[in-house]
């Protein structure tokens, strides 16, 4: 052997015998005759040190270290390391090989550009030969050039998947020597054994460059590598890569604590450990049964915290966050000692979701709690925040980032409770709930809709909430049809409450009064937004249009902003288009006064919205004395014992037209409606909702909130589905067992995957299957 060899290739195996003699070909098949093979036998029980030795007797190149125990990969470099006598080093594992010209380029380019550290292009191959591209081209160097701490930054960046493999590289022996004195001289690590040496010398290096030629031969799935989880043994074995990745903090502190910017090494070796435990989670998630979840699970909890967890899913995994939301322990409100309460959505604005909440905060303010308010995105407007109400934002991009700073606003404002908006919205609400239970504090979900939203939207959230609601304290709705729904998809713990008042409900409390009956023009009202998909406004069109054919003398205004879907334009035109344009009047948006000046100058209201979830203008309309005349959609609580509605079946605008004749030409039978409509908005605006909140987050609202299933309900719940359903179909007025089918096998599902722990729903899905069998 020659006395100075250019490079060092260190070979750590064991039980390697069927592919060393291919990696021994490899290296002494190279363009670059100084080199040296340090193999390190790590007590292999094959023939692998055998078959090494009868190349060493042939090449003196080649030399043969063997360990008296299995001490792992990590410690059979560090020998190798440590054995050579040339300036660099490249590493080979037992079942690769090195392109031909590896060591001669590798230098090469170290030598004319001063670089102590060389990155280059890997070959990946599958078991048939086969070039593995997705992986390959994930391990293509990115950057040609890096120097200082740049480097580590570059190679480890942040809010990546960890690239540590060390045979992606030609390092300076120095730079690996000093890596390893940065570790205990007797750590063992069977998994993850090259990536904190890999980090710990780019921490350390002082300029980086990189080539695009394919340098190395790796062969997937050989050996060791990318094989599906059989069971907890094995899963625990993926799990050392944790514990490897641990086992490397002390000398990163000692790094961090010598350079002027510790940021990079401190925040590189996060993304790290992190990504190592998302890599865990895949392999969670490629476990050969379910059934082993729960025991994968607690065991990876007793090795990181449950924060780290949900970061690293978020992150590195995000497929794993159903799982452990499935598998999540559901909080208990009751008996909570409650004082901060966060309420969170996607952003604060002026309508819908936002005024509910900004409801909430005013009520839980009156009952003594101090309030949070979170927005997820930028862009709130805090024109209506009740005072003493703290507002924040999360500006993270990454999602670790965001929930890094959930956990944070947790403990900063030390919350008790939360309640999320986003349930209906947004998918990515379980990671919150995740990282706010790994914190200690309970989420109480906030649907703000139909149930059977999702269905008419032809979405996916019924299953995606379904699935994932056990990470939630509570889930709470807005009707007992609701509670009915998510009880029979197994979601045992949902209850029902009513929406707030808006702040034009609460300025009309003690103010409605029975109206007199209508002299001269009928004057109809609509107001809101001008939405087509749920709110349906161009059926007013048609309904005035019946009202035409049936000679009532009135008039409809139209108050609202234009939506994407509608504008005034449209309306005007289709009202033309059905001759009524000089009965209808668009009058775009009013507020405040204005709004309240045209209802009360109003006659009665019109809705024919096929689907909410809490029709407020409904209430705003009666709390002026105003009847309703609407397109049922009887689970509203609102409109339940509610005689101040003048009802008809949903798209029956000639059906409507009739009772609304009917009621405005009778003063009598006018004015009853008018009382009525008064009558039930008093009783919206008599509910305690401050108690009700108080009730809520403590887990101690009454039982009427969560009642059960009846028969009922579940042929109620299919009437729906099969109404949405056929909607989309172009078919609204068949009912043919043909078309109801598969509706029917939808419910039965859904009764299959009623909570076990729920007896008393037992009975119910009985009765509902008889009832779907006939």
């Amino acid at each position: 052997m020659q006395d100075s060899p250019q490079v060092s290739i260190v070979m750590p195996v064991f039980n390697d015998e069927d592919w060393i003699a291919e990696a021994l070909e490899s290296c002494l098949s190279q363009t670059l005759q100084e080199i040296e093979v340090i193999c390190v036998d790590d007590a292999s029980t094959d023939d692998t040190p055998q078959i090494i030795e009868r190349y060493r007797e042939k090449d003196p190149r080649v030399r043969l270290v063997r360990q008296p125990a299995n001490l792992s990969a990590f410690q059979a470099r560090r020998v190798g390391i440590l054995e050579s006598s040339a300036p660099y080093i490249l590493f080979l594992d037992g079942d690769d090989e090195l392109d031909p010209r590896a060591a001669e380029k590798a230098v090469a380019k170290a030598e004319s550009t001063h670089a102590d550290l060389v990155g280059f292009g890997v070959a990946v191959l599958g078991p048939n030969g086969n070039a593995v591209l997705g992986y390959q081209r994930r391990l293509m160097p990115k950057h040609s050039s890096l120097e200082g701490e740049e480097i580590l930054k570059g190679l480890f960046p942040v809010g990546r998947p960890a690239q540590g493999q060390l045979w992606r590289f030609l390092f300076s022996t120095d730079l690996l020597r000093e890596a390893y004195s940065l570790l205990p001289e007797d750590l063992v690590l069977s998994r993850v054994n090259d990536l904190p040496i890999t980090f710990l010398a780019l921490a350390s290096a002082r300029r980086y460059v990189s080539m695009t030629d394919l340098l190395y031969r790796y062969h997937f799935r050989r050996g060791g590598s990318g094989h599906q989880v059989a069971g907890l043994e094995q899963f625990q074995f993926y799990c050392r890569g944790i514990e490897s990745l641990e086992s490397m903090a002390g000398a990163v502190r000692t790094l961090a604590r010598k350079t002027p910017d510790p940021e990079p090494i401190l925040d590189g070796y996060e993304t790290a450990r992190l990504s190592i435990i998302g890599n865990v989670l895949g392999y969670l998630l490629a476990s050969a049964s379910e059934e082993f979840y729960q025991d994968y699970l607690e065991h990876l909890y007793s090795l990181v915290s449950k924060a780290d967890v949900v970061l690293a899913a978020a992150d590195y995994a995000p497929d794993a966050i159903p799982v452990l939301a499935k598998h999540s322990t559901r909080a208990d409100l009751t008996g909570r000692e409650v004082r901060n309460v966060l309420l969170t959505t996607k952003v604060i604005t002026t309508g819908g979701v936002s005024l509910v909440l900004l409801a909430q905060a005013k009520y839980l303010t009156q009952a003594g709690y101090q309030v949070t308010i979170a927005a997820k995105s930028r862009g709130s407007v805090l024109d209506g925040l009740p005072e003493g109400v703290k507002f924040v934002e999360i500006t993270g991009r990454r999602a670790s980032t965001r929930l890094s700073q959930w956990a944070e606003i947790c403990r900063t404002e030390s919350i008790d409770v939360i309640i999320e908006h986003q349930v209906l919205y947004s998918k990515s609400w379980p990671s919150y709930a995740l990282m706010a239970e790994a914190v200690g504090v309970p989420t109480i979900g906030w649907i703000h809709s139909f149930a059977l939203r999702p269905v008419y939207d032809l979405k996916d959230m019924i299953s995606f909430i379904r699935k994932q609601a056990n990470c939630l304290a509570s889930v709470v709705t807005l009707s007992p049809l609701d509670v009915s729904f998510w009880k029979l998809q197994g979601v045992s713990h949902t209850c029902y409450l009513p929406n707030p008042g808006s702040p034009m409900l609460l300025e009309s409390a003690g103010s409605a009064a029975k109206k007199s009956a209508p002299e001269g023009a009928l004057k109809l009202i609509w107001w809101g937004r001008l939405e087509e998909h749920t709110k349906q406004v161009s059926q007013l069109i048609e309904i005035a249009a019946e009202l035409r054919q049936l000679d009532v003398n009135f008039r409809l205004t139209i108050i609202g902003p234009d939506s994407p879907e509608l504008t005034a334009a449209d309306l005007k035109t289709r009202a033309k288009s059905r001759d009524v344009e000089d009965l209808v009047d668009l009058v775009g948006p009013l507020q405040g006064k204005d709004l309240l000046n045209a209802i009360d100058a109003a006659d009665m209201f019109v809705s024919t919205s096929i689907l909410e979830g809490y029709q407020l203008t409904l209430a705003e309309a009666q709390a002026r004395g105003l009847p309703a005349a609407m397109y049922e959609l009887p689970w509203l609580t609102l409109v339940q014992e509610n005689r101040g509605i003048i009802p008809a079946a949903q798209g029956d605008a000639a059906g409507l037209a009739r009772k609304i004749k009917a009621v405005a030409g009778d003063p009598d039978l006018y004015a009853q409606y008018s009382q009525a409509s008064a009558e039930a908005a008093q009783r919206a605006l008599s509910l305690d909702f401050s108690r009700l909140y108080e009730q809520l987050v403590t887990g101690s609202l009454p039982e009427q909130y969560s009642p059960e299933p009846t028969l009922g309900d579940a042929q109620q719940i299919i009437d729906w589905i099969v109404f949405f359903t056929e909607r989309h179909t172009g078919i609204p007025g068949r009912r043919g067992r043909g078309s109801v089918a598969g509706e029917k096998t939808l419910l039965r599902r859904a009764l299959n995957r009623v909570d076990r722990a729920a007896p008393a729903l037992r009975p119910v899905k009985r009765r509902v299957k008889r009832l779907l069998g006939r």
